[in-house]
Formats: C-alpha cells, sequence, structure tokens
C-alpha cells in the first residue's frame, strides 16, 4: 500500500507538471491520504474497532489544504472501553504512513483527554475547529465535537480573540511584521497563509462563519473584496505548492536563492529594464498585502464588535477633532457625509493628519471610506498648499510615522497624491542587501528619521526649515525602477512633485538636490580619506552649507539603518559621523572672518594628540621613532592610547619586525581585531591577506599605514569562516605563515588554489548579480590615485586583488578595505613605482584588466 500512495502522489505530482494547481491539488492530495487510511484500517481486519474509533483529520489536513510536503495532522480519537487494544489500530495506519515517508503529526485520545489537551494547549483547541472526521465512529466524533464547541468555544469568544492576537503578534514579530521582507515567509508572514487560517478561525468562533460567500452574506466584504482576496489567496496556494515541490521537502520561505527559479517557471521575463524575478515578487508581495490589509480590518471589527481594547495602546479621549473627523473609543472616524467629502476631499488627508497627531489608528470603516474615495483626489488637490501642508504635518510630528503612512498607503491615498509613489509601490529590489521593497524601505527611512532626530538633537538643530528633509526622506528613492540611475532620476521627479505642491523654487532646489546626494555621506565615508585635507574640502564645496550637510547626514543614517541591519554597524556610523563632523569644521573654517584653513585645523588637532601620546610615553625609554614623524593621518585615526601601544611594540620587537613580523589579537564583539607589525616589503599586503585566509579568517575591514621609517601597521578586523572560537584558533601559526610567506618559503598561490577549489563553492546565488567593477579615480585625491574595487565577496578574492596590485608594483599608501552584506568595497591609496599617479591611459585600462581578471571576469 505504501507503495502505491507513493506512486499516486507521484502522479499527483505530474498533473501539477501539467496544470493541476492550486486548491484542486491540495483536495486531491488529500484525499489520496484518505482513502491510504482507510484501507490501511480495514486490511487490518480489527472486527468491531470501527465502531469503538474514529479517525480524525485536523488542521490543514481537516480542512482538506494538504499541501505536497506538509505534515499529515491525525488523531486517533477511540471509547474509554477500547483502550486495551487501540494500540493495534494505531499500528495498522501510523506504520504503513511512516514507510510513504511522510511526516505524521499524530494523537491517540479518549474524548475527555482530548478535551483536557484543547484546554492546556491553545493550537491543538485551534486545530480542533478543523477537525473532520475520515473514518470510523460519526457518534464518537459527534460527541467530541459537542463536547468541545459546549467547553471551550461558547461563552469564551473574547478569551479566544485574546490568545489568537497575542499569538499573531509573536508570530509577526518572529517571522517579520510586513509583508514585504527579502525572503517572505508564505505561510508564518504578515499577509501569508497563516493569517487566512486566523481570520477563518476567529470568525467561526466570534460569528459562526465558515467561507468567504458567509462573509459576504455577512456584509464583511464586498464583492470585489471577495474577489481580490480569493485571487491573492490563490496565488499564495500555487506558489506554496511550488515551493514544495521545488524544494522537495516542506518548505513554506520564499528564499532568494529560489525566487529566479520560481519566477521562470512562472513565466516572468525581463520587461521595460525590470528583471523578471522583481516582477514576480511585486506580484507577490502585492498578494501578501492584500491578504494583510483583509484580515487586519477583519481583526479590528472582532474588536469593536466585542469590544476588545489592545494591550499598550494609546488612550485617547473621544471628542470631535475638526468637523467631520472625530475620535471615538481610540479610533478616527471620518464622520463627513458623502457629499461633504466630495465638496472638502482634503478631508481624506486630514483624518491621518488626526491620526499622526494623536497616535491613534484609523476606524477600519474609515480606511474603507477612504479607499472608496480616492476619485476625489484630482489635480485641484494635488496642487492645493493646504494638502502639501497637512502632508508635511503628518511627516514632522506622527506619533508612529510608519504606522500612519502605511495606512495610507494601503489605502490607496498616498499613492493617488503622489502618483509617481504608485511607481515603487510593492517594487522588490533583487539582492541581499535590501530587506525590504522600495515603498517600504521609504516608510521604514522616515521612521529610522523620527529616531535619529531623537538620537542627535544637536544636529537637527542645525537645520532650521526642516520640511524638505523630511519630504527628501519620503521620496529618495522614487526614481527607482527607471532602468537609469535613481538618484539622478529622483531628483527629477521630486522636483516635479514639489513644484506640484507649491513650494518655493528654493525649496526645490533643496528637496532636489538632497534626493541627487542621499547616497554621498556613506559612499564617501567608506570609501575616502576622511584625514585627506583636500579631498574635505571638495565634499565642502559640494555641499555648500551646513544646513544642507546637517539634513544629508540626518537621512543618509536614516536610509542606512532602514535597509537593513546587514547595512548599519557601528563602524559605518563613526565613518559617518567623522565625515560629518570634518566636511562641517570646513564649512565653518572657511565662513570665519580669520579664514583658517581646514588643513592647519587639521595640523592643530594632529599636534594636540601628538601632546597626548607624548604624555604617555614620558616615562617610556628606548623609543625608537619621533612622534613628529608618524604620519597625521595615523595619528588622527587612532586613540593616543593605542598609538602608544603600537610604539612600545615596536621598541620591544624592533630587530623582530625588520626581518619578520608580529601578530596579536583581541577578541571583540563581532569580529576579531588583528595587528600585524612588520617592515613595508613589496607584496606585503597580499601576503597578509592570502594567509588570513589560508587559516579560514574572512577580512571584513582594514586599516593600514606605514610609517616614514618603513614600519607597517595594519588593523584587520577577521571572522571566522570554519566556526572555530576565537581561544581555539592557533594565532601562533598565523604568525608563522606569514614569517614564511615574508621570507619566500610559504607557496600562498598554490596552497589557496588547493584550499579554495576543495573546501569552498560560489555562492552566487545567495549574493545577486554583483557585477565586478573597477574604477581609477586621479581627482579624489591630490596626491594618490584611488583604486575602487566592488565584487561578490569570495574566499581568497582580496588575496587575489592585492597580489594583482603587487604584480603591477603598486605602492599601496592606504588601503580601506570592507566587506558589506557579503559584498567586497576596496579602497587603495596608490602610486606606481616612481611615485606618481597613473596617468598612463595604456596602464590604467592594463591594471583594470589585470584587476578584473582577478575578480573572475575580463573588461567588457
Amino acid at each position: 500500500m505504501s507503495v502505491q500512495l507513493r506512486a499516486d502522489r507521484a502522479a499527483l505530482e505530474k498533473l501539477w507538471e501539467q496544470g493541476l494547481v492550486g486548491k484542486e491539488l491540495l483536495w486531491h492530495h488529500s484525499r489520496l491520504v484518505d482513502e491510504f487510511i482507510i484501507e490501511s484500517f480495514e486490511s487490518a481486519d480489527l472486527g468491531d474497532a470501527v465502531g469503538q474509533v474514529a479517525l480524525l483529520a485536523l488542521g490543514g489536513y481537516g480542512r482538506r489544504e494538504l499541501f505536497p510536503f506538509s505534515d499529515i495532522d491525525l488523531m486517533i480519537l477511540y471509547h474509554q472501553d477500547f483502550e486495551d487494544r487501540v494500540g493495534t489500530v494505531v499500528d495498522a495506519i501510523l506504520y504503513p504512513l511512516w514507510d510513504t515517508g511522510l511526516e505524521v503529526g499524530h494523537g491517540v485520545r479518549t474524548v475527555a483527554r482530548s478535551l483536557q489537551q484543547a484546554e492546556e494547549d491553545f493550537f491543538f483547541r485551534v486545530a480542533m475547529l478543523d477537525a473532520r472526521l475520515i473514518h470510523g465512529s460519526q457518534s464518537l466524533f459527534d460527541e467530541l465535537d459537542g463536547a468541545y464547541r459546549k467547553k471551550l468555544i461558547s461563552g469564551r469568544r473574547d478569551e479566544f480573540v485574546e490568545e489568537m492576537r497575542e499569538h499573531r503578534q509573536r508570530r509577526r514579530v518572529r517571522f517579520g511584521s510586513h509583508s514585504f521582507l527579502l525572503e517572505p515567509h508564505i505561510k508564518e508572514g504578515k499577509g501569508g497563509m497563516r493569517d487566512i487560517q486566523s481570520m477563518f478561525w476567529v470568525a467561526q468562533v466570534v460569528f459562526g462563519l465558515r467561507s468567504l460567500d458567509d462573509f459576504g452574506d455577512a456584509g464583511l466584504m464586498i464583492h470585489e473584496e471577495r474577489e481580490d482576496f480569493l485571487k491573492s489567496w490563490d496565488s499564495l496556494v500555487q506558489l506554496r505548492n511550488r515551493l514544495h515541490y521545488f524544494s522537495r521537502r516542506k518548505n513554506d520561505q520564499l528564499h532568494f536563492e529560489l525566487q529566479e527559479e520560481v519566477a521562470e517557471s512562472l513565466g516572468y521575463k525581463l520587461k521595460n529594464g525590470v528583471l523578471g524575478v522583481e516582477q514576480f515578487m511585486r506580484d507577490t508581495y502585492a498578494h501578501m498585502e492584500n491578504i494583510a490589509v483583509a484580515t487586519d480590518l477583519f481583526f479590528d471589527h472582532v474588536d469593536e464588535v466585542l469590544g476588545l481594547v489592545r494591550k499598550g495602546a494609546i488612550t485617547v479621549s473621544d471628542r470631535e477633532v475638526e468637523k467631520g473627523v472625530e475620535i471615538r473609543r481610540n479610533r478616527v472616524h471620518l464622520t463627513a457625509l458623502p457629499q461633504q467629502i466630495a465638496a472638502k476631499p482634503q478631508l481624506l488627508m486630514r483624518a491621518f493628519l488626526a491620526s499622526a497627531r494623536n497616535g491613534v489608528p484609523l476606524h477600519h470603516r474609515t480606511r474603507k471610506l477612504i479607499s472608496s474615495s480616492l476619485g476625489l483626489v484630482d489635480d485641484k488637490m494635488r496642487t492645493s498648499p493646504r494638502m502639501s501642508k497637512v502632508l508635511l504635518g503628518i511627516l514632522e510630528h506622527a506619533v508612529d510615522i510608519f504606522g500612519v503612512l502605511e495606512v495610507m498607503l494601503e489605502t490607496g491615498l498616498l499613492s493617488a497624491y503622489i502618483p509617481e509613489f504608485g511607481k515603487i509601490e510593492t517594487l522588490a529590489q533583487h539582492d541581499i542587501y535590501h530587506i525590504y521593497t522600495v515603498d517600504r524601505h521609504s516608510l521604514q527611512a522616515m521612521a529610522e528619521l523620527h529616531r535619529v532626530i531623537k538620537d542627535e538633537p544637536h544636529i537637527f538643530e542645525l537645520v532650521p526649515e526642516p520640511q524638505m528633509l523630511f519630504l527628501a526622506t519620503l521620496l529618495h528613492d522614487i526614481g527607482k525602477g527607471s532602468g537609469r540611475d535613481h538618484s539622478e532620476e529622483g531628483a527629477g521627479v521630486a522636483a516635479e512633485i514639489a513644484r506640484r505642491m507649491c513650494f518655493s523654487e528654493e525649496e526645490v532646489e533643496t528637496l532636489a538636490f538632497l534626493i541627487r546626494y542621499h547616497l554621498y555621506v556613506p559612499e564617501n565615508a567608506l570609501r575616502r580619506d576622511l584625514n585627506d585635507v583636500a579631498f574635505i574640502q571638495r565634499c565642502a564645496e559640494t555641499i555648500g552649507d551646513v544646513s544642507r550637510l546637517a539634513m544629508l547626514y540626518l537621512m543618509s543614517v536614516a536610509d542606512s539603518r532602514a535597509t537593513g541591519p546587514s547595512a548599519w554597524s557601528d563602524w559605518k556610523a563613526a565613518l559617518m559621523l567623522e565625515l560629518f563632523f570634518k566636511v562641517r569644521s570646513s564649512l565653518e573654517a572657511a565662513g570665519t572672518a580669520r579664514g583658517i584653513g581646514l588643513d592647519s585645523h587639521v595640523e592643530q588637532n594632529a599636534d594636540w594628540l601628538r601632546d597626548q601620546i607624548a604624555e604617555l610615553l614620558k616615562d617610556e625609554q628606548g623609543l625608537r621613532v619621533s612622534l613628529d614623524e608618524l604620519p597625521t593621518d595615523y595619528i588622527l585615526t587612532f586613540a593616543p592610547e593605542t598609538v602608544s601601544e603600537h610604539v612600545c611594540i615596536h621598541r620591544d620587537s624592533y630587530r623582530l619586525l625588520r626581518q619578520k613580523s608580529l601578530v596579536k589579537v583581541r577578541e571583540r564583539e563581532d569580529s576579531w581585531s588583528v595587528l600585524v607589525m612588520s617592515s613595508d616589503r613589496p607584496g606585503l599586503l597580499a601576503k597578509i591577506c592570502g594567509v588570513m585566509t589560508l587559516h579560514n579568517l574572512n577580512v571584513v575591514r582594514a586599516q593600514i599605514f606605514t610609517w616614514n621609517d618603513g614600519t607597517v601597521v595594519d588593523i584587520l578586523e577577521v571572522r571566522p569562516t570554519d566556526g572555530l572560537q576565537f581561544h581555539e584558533k592557533d594565532w601562533q601559526a598565523v604568525n608563522g605563515d606569514l614569517d614564511r610567506a615574508l621570507a619566500h618559503r610559504l607557496g600562498l598561490g598554490h596552497r589557496l588554489y588547493q584550499k579554495l577549489s576543495s573546501s569552498y563553492g560560489r555562492r552566487s546565488e545567495l549574493l545577486g548579480k554583483v557585477e565586478p567593477t573597477v574604477i581609477i579615480d586621479n581627482d579624489s585625491s591630490d596626491v594618490y590615485s584611488v583604486i575602487e574595487i566592488h565584487a561578490t565577496d569570495q574566499p581568497g578574492l582580496l588575496y587575489h586583488i592585492t597580489q594583482t596590485l603587487a604584480d603591477f608594483g603598486m605602492n599601496i599608501h592606504k588601503a580601506l578595505i570592507a566587506t558589506e552584506v557579503e559584498q567586497l568595497i576596496d579602497v587603495f591609496y596608490v602610486l606606481d613605482t616612481h611615485g606618481r599617479k597613473i596617468v598612463d591611459s595604456d596602464f590604467r585600462k592594463e591594471i583594470t584588466q589585470g584587476l578584473l581578471y582577478s575578480l573572475g571576469r575580463s573588461e567588457r
């Protein structure tokens, strides 16, 4: 029999490949398992057991929604008098099921034990709502069902809804409170299958409703809403079926590496510059949003019917906010009559202003009323100065800005008022850098901006008129999806929006500037030498004044935080803040009457730090380096205590450093800090990077310096790739291998080739389309050529890059090495063998081709 069920399920998969999709597939799968269980029971020849036992399907199986690799939730219900013989029934059914390879969740209970279990276990209590008799005693099943509903359902509606709400909240904390995550969970995520099931469970308990038709009859969904909901539900069912078959297991999460394959199988292709996978994800997000909005509105309705108040909710006294807008029972109500709304459509936006200022949500009927009134949002309303002031009031003063904007987006009002925003609605970004869709990322950036302002009020005080800061943050990615540079495209689009909203030309120019340069601060903070005075002065000239600098900084921090946890770190925060303060100093120095230059200011800081270091070293004897000879950028980078330590190590290990290297390591919270000191020589950085890779250490950041006497001081932040703990690493072996490499007694090239070819596979399926790029820039620095490299991070790649530079005779004077979300971003400040910039065009091309080859491709 087990062989037959496996064959039947394989045949069912063939039918799926030929077009049997959606709920029909689930129904057929449930039927196959039903028939198998019944046949197993009957073939066991159990005599009178059929009258003493009931075989029940629970949960999804009970609803006849059995997905290809889902667990079979089965309960064997038996009469108390049959307890001595029920083991025979269990063996007869479960062993054949297990032989098929299916996962079986089972329980063997009497009616009394079932009721006790349902009392103690909320999930079992919920599963019982979908209980279905497969075979056996109808009277026994009826006895359980009647007792269950009388004891655990009737009269306990409030308790059931409260518990369901708590579980929904915990689920959203665990699986994401947005439907728009990079890898949405189709079952447990917001807008997923579990939201649908939760709605039906509560509808059954509270209202006695069991189907979408019942919802329509009860007036909970109009025909159009029901059709949209059903379409989205069917799409999620088809997608979940596909995920199971593609993964060959129970998989309910749309993992990044599966998205392109699923999109292609569904017929999505490149269209108008938008990847097929991004179109597919956009549709998926839209379906999950439909489900999320419909279920959230339903639960709001249930709360109102039962008079429930959510824990922790803001309590506001009932009152009329303005004519046509009221607060009642902690909800904003649009009470104006249809003709009054038609005459004064700004009430649609003003309802959100009331929600924003008071921190209470819109009533579910008001949300539906706004959605049905979007036809009133015309060009006259879009060009009304009053409307723009209302929107700015929402952006600036909302208690919960994300919540308000999310509902504004879900009702359609935001895209109706700013049609350009509709172009980025549910727009996916197929990379592992952004965890939200473009529209939700923009909303999250607004929420982060409010937090940044609270965290850094001294910087916000530098912005006398912050309206454009708030609007720019909302619109900073408005140019995405165009196929062009989204910063340039967005600046133009935002300028048109601002003019339509009746802002002054000066405000329009500020808005366009902020969006055009919204990536300026993080890109330059991470990729340029912040101790280069000339570079800082050029930044100041580009930005122009302190107010714009403050707005760019605040907006950049909000944008980075909103991108996702992998895009933000203490290291990045420190660099961005350092850039802000240095550019501010340059702007303020340029504006002083005395005209003190930034370079003088920098030297003053360096001299002050040298004095601090000298004080720390005043009792040390026999130092072999003068503090005046230490490079200014090195002095400005480290704390005086760290420089003092380096100077002492240099003294104590002077002879060793002339010939070999010294490696000292410290454990940090999220990485290990490795100090490497040696004497400068060709290819040193390549050898350091190669040895780190050889010992399963991934360099995620690095700062390299060379003192005037030729002493190299490199600080690397590394993370293990082999799972070993800090104390388990053989750091003496790391130092030993580096010494052998420096003495040309260790073949790093062939060692790494052997290691990487056997130990690592390429992970491009997880990393998206990171095209390797090489930029040689002679403008950013007055002294050095700046080589900027972007590539997918791979073990050993940093070694190949630095070795290639060594092969070309490049003297690396400073390197900024960073790994962000599996993307390598390396910046090298170099001079050629004659101590000059790389000015010859043929040589630049040769270096570019060599580096691209080391990255895995040739220049196009």
